[in-house]
């Protein structure tokens, strides 16, 4: 019942990090975008003293285009954290009962939601979308390992004879 817990809690986090995001909308992109020019500037080409604020004012119009592409990778990345999150939540809620296939689809749903979650975290996301990403991955991958576990076998037995006795 453990990895029960543990796959509806990595869904959570992760619909926790999708729901920042969409809220948050082409201001957040926009603000991403500032702390990651002004914080990673030279390591990304730009010349020494340049800030965001300095490439805004240079072209606004460029500068909204790509406040809205970072907004628009983000709604995906946080689309796909929604979409591996409800495979977590119905395969958790399924394994209630014990089905080996529920185990195998939490296992299959949490590897999977490696990927929006990975891109992320490591994206220079904004602290709270990184934090539920960072949290819906180490979850998922403890949801994973109870599966597995001895303990979580023998309740599987367990159901199973008492089912068919």
């Amino acid at each position: 019942m453990a990895a029960v817990g543990a796959a509806i809690a990595a869904a959570a986090a992760a619909v926790v990090g999708a729901v920042l995001v969409f809220a948050g909308g082409k201001e957040l992109a926009e603000t991403n975008l500032k702390e990651a020019i002004d914080t990673l500037g030279p390591s990304i080409g730009l010349p020494d003293g340049i800030t965001a604020a300095d490439i805004e004012s240079l072209s606004p119009a460029m500068w909204q285009l790509v406040v809205d592409e970072r907004a628009q990778q983000l709604v995906v990345r946080g689309g796909m954290a929604v979409f591996f999150a409800l495979w977590l939540l119905i395969a958790g809620l399924c394994a209630r009962n014990a089905a080996t296939a529920a185990r195998v689809l939490i296992t299959i749903g949490a590897v999977f939601s490696l990927l929006p979650h990975v891109l992320i975290a490591f994206d220079h996301s904004p602290v709270a979308v990184s934090a539920t990403s960072f949290a819906a991955m180490a979850i998922g991958l403890v949801a994973v390992v109870l599966c597995w576990l001895p303990a979580n076998n023998a309740y599987v037995r367990a159901r199973k004879a008492a089912r068919f006795a």
